[in-house]
């Protein structure tokens, strides 16, 4: 009888250390999906930033993805963000998307003027291996009211970077 129930212990104790290694690579997977740090090569580079599926948030809710700028070559450098909309659930209308380049910020508006073409652009000061953050906040309004209630939106994120 008691070795009986230390072999289910045994089991037990091992089903949860399995259970715990694939968690702990999911959630580090997870976190890889996002760029942190975006290394500009020979004055220009263009690319995907990010990949938003099913954003959803509530009055007074945000989400916030920060990349860091990397280059080899210190300089001024124009930036510029370009919205592309892959599935319109209804939300953008609700949605504001600030964006700053370290302490400053350099765009402030609605997502829906994004999806319809509006482009951010900046320059930015970057430093050899100083990276230079940018973030970018989308927020919905505290007095957004019932009508945002179940919406939600799909959309691309490119980066355009190059020498000034």
């Amino acid at each position: 009888m008691k070795a009986k129930s230390l072999n289910i212990l045994l089991v037990a104790f091992l089903l949860i250390g399995i259970f715990s290694i694939m968690l702990i690579t999911f959630l580090g997977q997870v976190h890889e999906d996002f760029p942190k740090n975006i290394t500009i090569d020979a004055g220009e580079t263009s690319d995907t930033l990010f990949t938003v599926r099913d954003l959803q948030l509530s009055p007074a809710e945000y989400e916030e993805y920060t990349v860091n700028l990397v280059c080899a070559a210190s300089g001024s450098y124009h930036i510029s963000l370009e919205y592309t909309q892959t599935r319109d659930g209804g939300m953008s209308g609700f949605v504001n998307v600030v964006v700053t380049s370290g302490d400053q910020v350099v765009y402030q508006g609605p997502l829906d003027a994004l999806f319809q073409g509006e482009v951010v652009t900046f320059d930015g000061e970057l430093q050899a291996k100083d990276p230079l953050p940018v973030t970018i906040r989308y927020e919905m309004p505290y007095e957004i009211g019932n009508e945002a209630q179940g919406t939600s939106s799909d959309f691309d994120v490119r980066i355009a970077i190059e020498k000034s």
